[in-house]
């Protein structure tokens, strides 16, 4: 939910900001194919940035904290059982189930008006008589109070205002070139789209200023072919009413005095010096809104220079087997449950069995400083994580003895469980050469509830560790843990 959360703020920043863009520059220029390509297309690329990412080549000293060359320990995976009969009914009224709930009735409702405007435009086409066909448009005569209108390939004039014979071809050209341009699927398009981004204001708004754009299209077909003068006094007194059928293209729409207005620039050649400032800001929404995918490609600074040294992988412990460790997070107020160890490769079967604390308590970790019991305070400093060594670091009591102190302790965060988060979180640390842990990084996160749990884990482990050797030394050496958290 948080990442659905974070697409969807990026993407509505993306579309209000091409609306403002629009409204201040390119709003009432007469470059009308731009225009109309502008409004279509800018909602789907403000959906569809969020959704990109590209390469971020970054500096060594960045790219640290990225690409960390440890050595690998077991994956461990905290699983929960979702929420029985009895809490189903909590659970479901979580913020998340709510907005979607509220969210799937606004898509209804639009969706719905959608559908009853083209049952009553169907119903309009069943009283109307066929008049004549003009080219791969068909002709209706309206009787009534219906206004002239367009929609798909079927022109409806009116008859209602008693227009003369050169008027009624002028309304006539008119729809036949909402017909010609296709403005019916722009129209269309856009109902889909309020349906699905009714929430964003913006969205509403292009969809007004698309009509617009409609209409000054038509308008121009219309000067070309007739008296601009003549024309312009059939709008003005035309009535500003509608059939209360947004769908279709009316002739007859509140808009008539922007119509007029910008019947005054047809003459004048379109301009593309505000268009072109389109290009800078799709620059900026591109690397604003997409993505970053890290491209390193350096150099691991922590290993230092030793012989066979071995590159990242799962390393074995005294020649033991990989394996998978599953523990059982129960929500707070649930049964205790087990911990028991998945063998990941064939091997002699491990189960450890100790039961998770009943209540979920979290452990408050001091804040201590990691002093090194070595005198020689300046060559400690110095000396870099090793990602391999002759003695490996080892948890006071062996590996199983870590598998039973992690069951121990972890826990399933339950805002975690409720919200659906499942994932892997990694962390990186260092066991030092005094045995005690430093350096804790979140190497990869999946949500605030559970780096913080993983994170608070892996703390508790410090001081419980034998310094690893190389060479007869003491040398610090960096591991990385994999938390996994499921829910069944």
């Amino acid at each position: 939910m948080e990442a659905i959360l974070n697409y969807a703020l990026k993407a509505g920043i993306g579309i209000l900001v091409l609306y403002l863009f629009y409204f201040a520059l390119l709003r009432g220029q007469n470059n009308f194919r731009f225009n109309r390509l502008y409004l279509l297309l800018a909602p789907p690329l403000a959906l569809l940035l969020p959704l990109l990412s590209w390469p971020a080549f970054m500096a060594p000293e960045a790219a640290v904290t990225q690409a960390l060359q440890a050595i690998q320990l077991q994956e461990v995976t905290v699983t929960a059982f979702r929420p029985k009969a009895t809490e189903a009914a909590l659970v479901s009224l979580s913020w998340p189930a709510i907005l979607t709930c509220i969210y799937s009735i606004g898509i209804l409702l639009v969706l719905g008006n959608l559908v009853r405007q083209l049952w009553q435009l169907r119903q309009v086409k069943k009283m109307a008589a066929p008049a004549m066909a003009a080219g791969e448009a068909q002709v209706y005569q309206l009787s009534g109070s219906y206004p002239s209108f367009a929609f798909g390939r079927s022109v409806f004039i009116s008859q209602r205002d008693n227009l003369n014979a050169a008027e009624q071809e002028q309304v006539l050209a008119h729809e036949l070139a909402h017909v010609r341009f296709g403005h019916t699927w722009d129209v269309l398009f856009y109902e889909v789209l309020t349906a699905l981004l009714w929430f964003h204001p913006a969205v509403w708004l292009m969809k007004q200023e698309l009509r617009d754009v409609h209409e000054y299209q038509a308008d121009a077909t219309v000067v070309a072919c007739f008296q601009a003068q003549k024309y312009t006094s059939l709008l003005s007194r035309e009535a500003l009413l509608s059939m209360g059928l947004p769908v279709g293209s009316h002739f007859t729409k509140p808009q008539v005095l922007k119509r007029l207005h910008m019947l005054q620039q047809f003459g004048r050649k379109p301009g593309w010096g505000k268009p072109l400032l389109t290009l800078p800001l799709l620059v900026v929404l591109l690397f604003s809104l997409t993505g970053q995918q890290v491209v390193t490609g350096v150099a691991n600074p922590f290993t230092p220079p030793v012989q066979a040294a071995l590159p990242v992988s799962n390393l074995p412990d005294k020649g033991q087997p990989k394996e998978q460790v599953a523990m059982l997070a129960p929500a707070a107020e649930t049964p205790p449950s087990k911990a028991e160890a998945k063998p990941a490769a064939p091997a002699p079967d491990k189960t450890v069995e100790e039961p998770v604390l009943e209540e979920e308590k979290t452990a408050e970790v001091p804040v201590q400083e990691n002093k090194p019991e070595d005198d020689n305070i300046h060559n400690l400093l110095e000396v870099k994580p090793y990602t391999y060594v002759e003695q490996m670091p080892t948890f006071n009591g062996g590996e199983g003895e870590m598998l039973r102190f992690l069951a121990k302790n972890i826990r399933y965060p339950l805002g975690a469980q409720q919200a659906g988060v499942e994932g892997l979180v990694v962390l990186s640390f260092v066991v030092g050469q005094n045995g005690r842990l430093s350096d804790f990084q979140i190497v990869k996160k999946l949500s605030a509830d559970t780096d913080e749990e993983a994170l608070r884990v892996v703390k508790l482990m410090d001081g419980k560790w034998q310094a690893g050797r190389q060479n007869g030394k003491v040398v610090p050496v960096r591991y990385t843990l994999p938390v996994r958290f499921a829910i069944k």
